[in-house]
């Protein structure tokens, strides 16, 4: 297990009451919302690192990382 820290964090009311609706655990629900960010600023970084240095992706790569995405496949070739 992570090794954690107790932060207070102030919510609005009714955000609070609506996760306690669908979980028991909002600390958990809470942390895994964070680690997704977390994990999607990292990856932004890194294809913007990615681009500064290669150059913009082309909409044909664009295409085929959203079919990969959807799980559609995507193209079987390379280029």
């Amino acid at each position: 297990m992570a090794k954690t820290k107790k932060v207070t964090i102030t919510l609005p009311v009714e955000l609070l009451e609506s996760l306690k609706s669908h979980t028991d655990n909002v600390s958990g629900y809470l942390t895994e919302l964070a680690e997704r960010a977390e994990r999607r600023r990292l990856l932004r970084e890194e294809l913007d690192r990615y681009q500064g240095e290669f150059g913009a992706f082309t909409e044909a790569e664009l295409a085929e990382a959203q079919s990969l995405l959807r799980g559609s496949g995507g193209s079987a070739s390379a280029a």
